[in-house]
């Protein structure tokens, strides 16, 4: 019994000094991780400290070049872009195929550097554009006095914390040098970056491409400044630059300009050219003088792209349109498109990139019903039947008219405008058509862009006859959206035989 007893002690003991081991290790391990996280937090807020050290830094450099005499130039027009004579009905005649090599002047890869896609998954998202940053990470600090307030945005509303400025809010005293670089200096402080940290966020949490941050920036400093004031224009510049965009600022008598650098040509926008650099004016009022301008470059900036991501703003339904084809009579569906998108596109800045406006897709609220539609309609067909079923869709669901007759000057238009307009000529058809086969078949797309003329030539996976173009090794047969008369891949138009187009290749 006394074996027994002194056992159980025994285990007791044992079991007792093991949970106090235990329990010692778990408290070290728990102080062992709460020093980790202070050093942690030691080491974000020391490279917070760092990170805001040379912003403020080179915002500090940047006022102080502002302060001196800003160069005198001079504005360039506007360009149209180029309006080229085109049919004024579509083709109706075609020769017959003669599986001709078709001969090109020259290849143009598409700017946005996108890989092909191989497969059919039309709801897969294509790659992101890269887009501007930040020089450094830009932190959001608000105290009590911040509010939620709503931007309005084509028919939508962004929710964005707005702050009571801590003192009187800025104003400029006039539009010269020094008054503008005090102005900085004072924008260039957390409360400030608070703002250029929401409007980051906004991007991201809406899609937003460059030109809609562009004016997301304009929205957002109407928050805090007159609409159109020199005030205005000098945070929407101060959070352009934050953010990484390449900008300039001008000066034309008593007017304060904002200067956007592109990647591309953009047409009726003034500009200047600054070190080969095109500048467009934003403010497309201005008269054609010369003006003020300071040109100096900020840390890390960037080129903006027109490169389109379609923006997250709210649905506005238009009226349904019926589309249907001649050849395929169970082709037809009834859709309607997003309003707000259109107006969106309205004034989005019109430039030369062809793949820019296929590669824009169409909205969800159009694939929704367009896209189950044309999938049943293409479902067990071979890769020659379905393009030809897209092909004629395009060939005679859709009334033509150039872009003269209906706006009165060039415009191409984004997918889901030219379901939204009464008319669209050759190079809408042959967007919405490429963006269509790429999405729907997963085939690669090439446009060819002739004098007053674009059409499309697709790579098949199985052999086609027909006029044709071999590009990187790939052959590509021609399929022209603008015949009316239903003809097939592999037939082109008469006029256009023996003509060198330029290949934009996706």
């Amino acid at each position: 019994m006394k074996r027994l007893t002194f056992t159980l002690l025994a285990l007791l003991f044992a079991a007792t000094v093991v949970a106090q081991v235990e329990d010692d290790a778990k408290k070290e391990m728990k102080k062992s991780r709460e020093n980790a996280l202070d050093e942690f937090e030691h080491f974000v807020r020391q490279a917070n400290n760092e990170f805001e050290d040379f912003r403020r830094k080179a915002n500090e450099d940047y006022a102080r070049f502002m302060e001196q005499a800003w160069t005198e130039y001079s504005v360039m027009p506007a360009e149209d872009i180029p309006l080229q004579p085109k049919p004024v009905q579509p083709m109706e005649d075609v020769a017959p195929s003669t599986n001709a090599l078709i001969e090109y002047a020259e290849v143009v890869e598409s700017p946005t550097h996108r890989l092909p896609r191989t497969d059919v998954l039309p709801e897969m998202e294509l790659p992101a554009v890269s887009q501007p940053e930040p020089m450094e990470p830009i932190m959001q600090v608000y105290e009590s006095n911040v509010a939620i307030q709503a931007l309005s945005f084509y028919g939508s509303s962004f929710p964005v914390r707005v702050q009571a400025p801590k003192e009187k809010v800025i104003k400029l005293k006039d539009t010269k040098e020094k008054s503008v670089a005090k102005m900085w200096k004072k924008l260039s402080s957390p409360y400030y970056d608070n703002i250029v940290a929401e409007c980051l966020q906004q991007r991201k949490d809406y899609n937003l491409c460059d030109w809609a941050y562009v004016k997301l920036a304009e929205k957002m400093s109407y928050k805090y400044f007159d609409k159109d004031s020199n005030e205005a224009v000098v945070l929407q510049m101060y959070i352009l630059t934050q953010s990484g965009y390449q900008m300039r600022l001008a000066r034309a008598d008593d007017k304060l300009l904002l200067l956007m650098g592109s990647q591309e040509k953009i047409y009726r926008y003034k500009y200047f050219i600054m070190d080969k650099v095109r500048y467009y004016i934003l403010d497309r009022s201005m008269q054609d003088k010369s003006m003020y301008v300071y040109d100096r470059e900020f840390p890390n900036e960037k080129l903006l792209s027109l490169a389109m991501k379609q923006p997250r703003i709210e649905l506005k339904k238009t009226e349904r349109k019926t589309f249907d084809s001649k050849n395929f009579p169970d082709v037809k569906v009834t859709i309607e498109t997003n309003k707000n998108l259109l107006d969106f596109y309205e004034e989005y800045p019109v430039c030369g990139q062809w793949c820019y406006y296929s590669e824009a897709s169409l909205s969800e609220v159009v694939k929704r019903e367009l896209y189950p539609a044309l999938r049943q309609a293409i479902e067990g067909k071979s890769e020659y039947e379905a393009v030809n079923i897209l092909l004629d869709f395009v060939q005679t669901g859709f009334n033509y008219a150039t872009d003269e007759v209906q706006f009165g000057y060039e415009r191409p238009l984004y997918p889901d405008e030219t379901l939204y307009y009464p008319y669209c000529d050759c190079e809408d058809r042959s967007i919405l058509f490429s963006c269509l086969v790429r999405e729907l078949m997963g085939l690669d797309v090439v446009l060819l862009d002739y004098p007053g003329h674009l059409t499309t030539a697709v790579h098949f996976n199985e052999k086609v006859k027909g006029d044709h173009l071999i590009v990187d090794d790939q052959v590509y047969v021609i399929c022209e959206p603008t015949i009316v008369c239903g003809a097939p891949a592999g037939i082109s138009g008469d006029q256009f035989k023996g003509i060198k187009p330029r290949v934009v290749k996706f």
